[in-house]
């Protein structure tokens, strides 16, 4: 009796044993795929310099939204981020967007066709998100100004979404580059007996070429990169006065390279060579303006550079 119970114990033991190797065996039941089974309304407002006053006619590219496409990134708290692409032919001032509940914050840049698609995946590599270099994009001093005015972006306030309410989120977009508006003059230097002749040459801007789609609010003005020269105007278009504009991403260390060529006086065939440099960086969205005029004062025919900061 005891061997037969013994018997049946291992018997027991042996089918216990086994049908746990066996539920080892089965897979493993996935999670189901989140449903984006809550709505959300997206308004978007594009900010415009319309309002900006001593900056001459409505003709400038700057009046109008440049770009082809919206990227829009949801980014909830708890790192999902959820990404919607629309085009320039499908955009409305007001879109739905199927997503998730949660907390939910909205990145949206509106951009050109050169700039490439990204794919992100955390809050992370949405805020790091970078423009495609004007150099690497187009080609040509006025292709490069039309790609770069070509970039807006804006963050929503954070919102909480919930199942069965479509939650509205305005956004307005702003510019990314800065204006740079340059005027010369350099006639009162001839009119006022000064020189004989007088002219500007070779003004060339240095700037960023690219920037962060979305500038961090504690430090708008982190440059991408490195301060290069983005654009240069031939001066003897028109030497004695004009104005010409040039744009940048933010950044420190931007300003212009100039030259200027004199006759008058005891001095022939002078000429004098300067670098001006913002004393601050510059931010994105705003309008600088800088006026260089030549009095004929204190002058002398050295060559070498001559430092001067534009205060802003």
């Amino acid at each position: 009796m005891v061997r037969r119970f013994l018997k049946m114990i291992m018997m027991a033991a042996a089918v216990v044993a086994l049908t746990a190797s066996c539920r080892d065996d089965d897979p493993v039941a996935e999670a189901a795929p989140a449903v984006r089974d809550a709505e959300v309304s997206v308004s978007v407002r594009f900010s415009l310099p319309q309002s900006r006053t001593g900056d001459p006619g409505s003709g400038h590219q700057e009046f109008a939204e440049g770009w082809d496409r919206l990227d829009l990134y949801f980014v909830y708290d708890d790192g999902t981020v959820l990404t919607e692409r629309v085009a320039r032919a499908d955009f409305k001032s007001s879109m739905i967007f199927g997503v998730y509940e949660g907390s939910v914050q909205v990145f949206a840049a509106a951009v050109p066709s050169e700039q490439a698609e990204a794919s992100v995946r955390t809050p992370y590599e949405v805020r790091s998100l970078t423009v495609t270099d004007a150099y690497n994009a187009v080609q040509g001093d006025d292709a490069r100004k039309e790609y770069m005015l070509g970039f807006f972006s804006g963050v929503s306030a954070k919102r909480e979404i919930v199942k069965e309410q479509t939650i509205v989120i305005n956004l307005v977009l702003n510019r990314l580059v800065a204006k740079i508006d340059m005027q010369w003059d350099v006639q009162s230097g001839i009119t006022e007996g000064s020189f004989v002749d007088a002219s500007m040459s070779e003004i060339s801007f240095r700037g960023y070429a690219t920037g962060y789609l979305f500038p961090p609010s504690e430090a708008p003005a982190t440059a991408v990169g490195t301060v290069r020269e983005l654009a240069t105007i031939d001066g003897t278009v028109s030497a004695r006065n004009g104005r010409a504009y040039f744009y940048t991403f933010p950044g420190a260390g931007c300003g212009f390279d100039f030259g200027l060529t004199f006759n008058g006086g005891d001095i022939s065939g002078g000429e004098r060579r300067y670098v001006a440099t913002f004393s601050e960086p510059l931010t994105g969205d705003a309008w600088h303006k800088v006026n260089i005029t030549v009095r004929g004062t204190n002058v002398s025919g050295d060559a070498s550079p001559v430092t001067i900061r534009l205060e802003q």
